[in-house]
């Protein structure tokens, strides 16, 4: 486990329930851009290193399946940018779902935001 995970309180912000194995999650700064930089775990790893939040969103695809229908995102805050906290807009696409989720992360603490896979019925 990286140290910055284990060192750091991890607070579960949200679980969001999906009926799409295919999730499409945007970061993007909340409100004013002031240089904010994350870095983002899936399942305890690296998967964005060190990027700055703007207006332009950083985008990844997250699989989930029948053996993985749980992940687990953690945001970690490289810095507070020059408005302290460091917070950001997550945009999550799941089929015809989407939610909005607000983030906020500190050098103290991590955001946590769980996908759960449920087929839909």
């Amino acid at each position: 486990i990286p140290p910055v995970l284990k060192n750091r309180e991890n607070e579960l912000v949200k679980t969001l329930k999906v009926t799409s194995r295919e999730i499409t999650v945007s970061l993007y700064d909340n409100g004013t851009i002031d240089k904010d930089t994350v870095s983002v775990y899936l399942n305890k790893r690296l998967v964005v290193d060190k990027k700055m939040l703007s207006l332009s969103p950083i985008t990844l695809t997250i699989q989930l399946d029948d053996d993985n229908d749980y992940q687990e995102l953690v945001m970690v805050a490289e810095n507070l940018g020059e408005i302290p906290p460091n917070t950001s807009l997550m945009v999550v696409k799941a089929g015809s779902q989407q939610f909005e989720v607000r983030i906020t992360s500190t050098e103290q603490k991590n955001a946590v935001v769980v996908f759960k896979y449920e087929p839909p019925k």
